[in-house]
């Protein structure tokens, strides 16, 4: 599974560091090269000894060491993947903020490619607000983060800081490496049209109805079919940049016609932008004053009303025009999320429903991650369990191009 890769592992100073040991055979019987780099205070818990001989590398340790004429945090930056296990709140802090104070350290500052952080402490060091936010950081720049499991941890205390087991990181490290950025360019050729984000109902030039989606699954699927190779134009709410065609269309009219105008020549469109069902009738010119513009005498019965008319349904009428491309629907539910998704395909025409349930609020609208089920027009369901968006965005793509 892992012939060729080159992976690097780093190894901080915490109790969990034997655990590694199992780790490295798992990947080197996986067919991966496997370099070590540790911290000073690693090898008070795993010696040196027993990680070359497992690894059948040199052990990398001192920052100023030279290596075929390159400074040896530059040497080693020559990976796949830089995984990080144990690591320490220490550890994470550093590379948190910048903190290039150990070889390890700065190889992960020098370190282009994925990084995986697996951490490992205290629970209450986990707990701790300024580690959540180091964390946090973390994920925000693109880290990969496996975080530590519930148990009974060395120190005496039960609760979440254990390790995750040389297992279950070997097989995050799979899936890392066969996320969009290392599979073949399978879209290569293919044109993509994507929306994302929620529409803008303008009402007066500073007031607009929306909803709450931010966006996020729309420009993970993009960012994927790009890296797959595919020719991606994305219709957003919002500017966004990217390796892709962005065109900024707000409101629900303005994403239906671009939609329209992009359609022909597109092998797929994905809608998963949250397009508002109503708009304002009538649109004020000029900005509606408090009890001015409602008519409201002396302050009183300065209600307003506001007459809405439906918006277009483009997902339904880009599924019974003749294009030639998949189209696939978003299905956001906070109630019979598998029944309305059924009745929502068979309304539509489209290919595919991805449905997800908007009353969790763990997942969905404004999260990072999320929960799906991608329903087929013959309601064949295929469940992809809780993920990032990024990680579920290529599994979408993968089940609507098998």
């Amino acid at each position: 599974m892992l012939k060729d890769k080159n992976i690097l592992i780093g190894i901080t100073g915490g109790i969990a560091a034997y655990k590694v040991c199992s780790l490295i055979r798992l990947y080197k019987k996986a067919g991966a090269n496997v370099r070590v780099v540790v911290t000073p205070n690693a090898l008070n818990f795993v010696t040196k000894l027993t990680l070359q001989t497992l690894s059948n590398n040199e052990v990398y340790l001192e920052p100023f060491e030279i290596n075929e004429y390159k400074p040896e945090h530059i040497s080693l930056t020559n990976a796949d993947i830089f995984v990080i296990a144990p690591a320490t709140a220490n550890t994470i802090g550093k590379i948190a903020n910048g903190i290039c104070d150990n070889l390890l350290t700065t190889t992960a500052c020098a370190f282009k490619n994925p990084i995986l952080i697996v951490p490992a402490m205290n629970n209450n060091m986990w707990e701790n607000k300024f580690v959540q936010e180091n964390i946090k950081k973390l994920k925000t720049a693109g880290y990969n983060i496996l975080n530590p499991s519930e148990g009974f941890l060395a120190c005496g205390t039960s609760g979440a800081g254990r390790m995750r087991e040389p297992e279950e990181i070997f097989d995050e490290t799979i899936k890392i490496l066969n996320s969009a950025e290392f599979l073949p360019k399978k879209l290569a050729g293919k044109k993509i049209l994507i929306t994302a984000g929620g529409t803008r109902e303008k009402i007066d030039p500073v007031r607009y109805i929306t909803n709450n989606s931010s966006g996020k699954m729309g420009i993970a699927l993009a960012n994927n079919a790009a890296k797959m190779g595919a020719e991606v134009i994305l219709i957003s709410t919002f500017k966004v940049d990217g390796n892709f065609k962005n065109i900024v269309a707000e409101t629900a009219q303005e994403m239906e016609k671009t939609v329209k105008e992009n359609l022909s020549e597109q092998d797929c469109v994905i809608m998963a932008a949250a397009v508002s069902d109503y708009r304002v009738k009538n649109y004020s010119e000029q900005k509606i004053k408090k009890g001015v513009n409602t008519g409201a005498n002396n302050g009183e019965n300065n209600n307003l009303t506001i007459e809405l008319v439906e918006n277009p349904d483009i997902l339904k009428e880009i599924s019974s025009s003749n294009t030639k491309a998949k189209i696939v629907g978003f299905c956001a539910e906070s109630e019979n999320l598998i029944e309305n998704a059924k009745i929502k395909i068979k309304n539509k025409g489209c290919d595919y429903i991805v449905a997800n349930d908007i009353s969790r609020k763990d997942i969905g609208f404004n999260s990072d991650e999320n929960e799906v089920y991608i329903i087929d027009k013959n309601l064949n369901i295929n469940h992809i369990e809780k993920d990032t968006k990024e990680n579920i965005a290529l599994k979408i793509l993968e089940k609507v191009f098998e």
